[in-house]
């Protein structure tokens, strides 16, 4: 018999706290899932510990592939899923015991939805919560997506159907938004359901990869992002005009990064620029402004 939840956990080089995070996950009060384990492609002993952990619950399946990025992995766990619903999960973070059963009882109440999320707390290394975002309470999670990725990957479930007519990007280039690009191609197409409960830990550490990210590694990100949404006929249709905003400030974004490493002055201005031409009303925004004050 199928789980009703499958959770695709993609690992590179996480051997140690790869143990942590499975037996947090295992402590689930609604114990109908598999987990799925994706080595992509390790170089220390993170796939010999998946292994081994797997002989300790039958829920637990392995897989490995070459090195691919996060959002390969994911795709590739996700073709061996099982489950009715998807979570993609980190390695490096904590799971709540309510993280399923909250889910579930969402779903027995609204029926069997696209797409759903809940929250979550940004947490140390020993688990004490330093923060919790802030979510939008005055618009829909699709509108707020245009805005700023207030999802961290572990908080959304998608339906399996729905998550298989979806995959991420496979693109390095892309490392690092593979999730919001995702995030705004779903919230094209359905509406984001959203759960008001806390139910996982984000472990907020110098190497996660929104903290190790360079100027330049920035600007082919965003520059792919822009036109993965401006090719996306749904992502078109459903935002209109506001997609020239949407464009502006991942442009502003690039020339924030340029300025404050206080050397590559000609592609701020040069970003500056391609911000206004898509947006001029960039110009009063407050990433434009502060590129413009590190220029000085």
């Amino acid at each position: 018999m199928s789980p009703y939840f499958s959770i695709v956990v993609p690992c590179y080089n996480r051997h140690e706290i790869l143990p942590a995070t499975v037996a947090a996950i295992l402590q689930q009060q609604d114990g109908d899932f598999e987990l799925l384990l994706v080595d992509d492609g390790s170089q220390d002993q993170t796939l010999a510990v998946a292994q081994e952990l797997a002989l300790c619950d039958a829920r637990i399946r392995v897989f490995t592939q070459p090195n691919a990025e996060r959002g390969a992995a994911r795709n590739y766990g996700l073709h061996q899923a099982r489950g009715r619903y998807v979570n993609y999960f980190d390695c490096d973070d904590k799971m709540y015991p309510h993280h399923l059963r909250v889910i579930r009882e969402f779903l027995a109440r609204n029926g069997e939805v696209e797409l759903l999320h809940t929250e979550y707390d940004v947490i140390t290394a020993d688990g004490k919560v330093v923060g919790r975002p802030a979510y939008p309470l005055r618009v829909s999670t699709s509108e707020a997506l245009l805005h700023d990725n207030f999802l961290a990957c572990n908080t959304v479930f998608v339906r399996h159907d729905i998550a298989l007519a979806n995959p991420f990007v496979e693109d390095r280039c892309l490392a690092s938004a593979e999730d919001w690009e995702l995030w705004l191609r779903l919230a094209s197409q359905y509406s984001f359901h959203y759960i008001a409960a806390r139910t996982f830990g984000l472990c907020e550490h110098a190497g996660r990869s929104l903290n190790t990210i360079g100027a330049e590694a920035v600007r082919l990100r965003d520059e792919r992002f822009i036109e993965l949404v401006e090719s996306n006929a749904a992502f078109v249709q459903r935002y209109g005009c506001r997609v020239a905003y949407f464009v502006a400030n991942r442009y502003t974004f690039i020339t924030l990064t340029f300025a404050l490493t206080k050397r590559r002055r000609l592609d701020t201005l040069r970003y500056l620029l391609k911000a206004l031409r898509a947006d001029p009303t960039v110009l009063w925004r407050r990433r434009f402004l502060a590129s413009l004050k590190h220029l000085i």
